[in-house]
C-alpha cells in the first residue's frame, strides 16, 4: 500500500535527519506493539503460549520485510545481502548489537541490549524464554535471501548468557 497524498507530501519536506528520526520512531512503535502483544499473552495465558505466538506470528512479519527489502534494494542470495536485510529490518531495532564478519560465509549479531528483556526483568516478570521464536524469526527471514542459508542459535533466553550478551546468532551461506 503506497502512502497516500497527504504522507507523501508532509514526508517530502522533510530533512533527511528528520526523516531518520521519523525511521526510527516507526520501529519503535512497531516494537512497542510487538512488545505489549507478548506481555499481554504472557499475563493472560502463560509464558508458553507468549514464546508459542512470537514464533508464529514474527517469522511472518520477518519473512514479509526480508521479500520488501530485497526488492527495494536489489539484494542478491549473498551473504552481504543477507547482512545488510538484517541490518534494515526492524528485526534487531528493539536491541543494541555488534555484527562481527567472520569469513567469507558467515558473519555473527551479537544482541548486547535487548530492550524487550531488560523491561522484563526490570518489571519483576522475568526473561522471555525467546529462543524458539528467535530462531524461527532468524531462519524465515535468511531463507528469503538464499534458501541454502543456515543460522544457528549461539545463546538465547533461557539458555543461561552473560550479563552483556542476551543472544547471539550465527548466519552462514555455503559457499557454491
Amino acid at each position: 500500500m503506497p502512502l497516500n497524498n497527504f504522507q507523501s507530501e508532509k514526508l517530502s519536506r522533510l530533512s533527511k535527519d528528520e526523516l531518520l528520526d521519523f525511521i526510527d520512531m516507526f520501529q519503535k512503535n512497531w516494537w512497542n506493539l510487538q512488545n505489549n502483544y507478548i506481555l499481554y499473552i504472557n499475563n493472560e495465558y502463560g509464558e508458553e503460549a507468549a514464546v508459542k505466538a512470537d514464533a508464529h506470528c514474527f517469522p511472518a512479519n520477518a519473512r514479509v520485510q526480508m521479500y520488501r527489502l530485497r526488492k527495494m534494494f536489489g539484494l542478491k542470495d549473498d551473504l552481504k545481502s543477507l547482512r545488510d536485510a538484517m541490518i534494515l529490518s526492524t528485526i534487531w531495532a528493539n536491541a543494541d548489537y555488534e555484527i562481527e564478519d567472520l569469513d567469507d560465509n558467515r558473519f555473527r549479531i551479537k544482541v548486547t541490549n535487548c530492550h524487550q528483556q531488560v523491561r522484563r526483568v526490570e518489571d519483576g516478570i522475568g526473561e522471555l524464554a525467546c529462543k524458539p521464536a528467535g530462531l524461527a524469526i532468524c531462519e524465515a527471514a535468511a531463507e528469503v535471501i538464499n534458501e541454502k542459508a543456515h543460522v544457528e542459535c549461539l545463546v538465547c533466553p533461557p539458555d543461561d548468557h552473560p550479563k552483556d550478551v542476551w543472544c547471539e546468532w550465527e548466519f552462514e551461506i555455503p559457499l557454491t
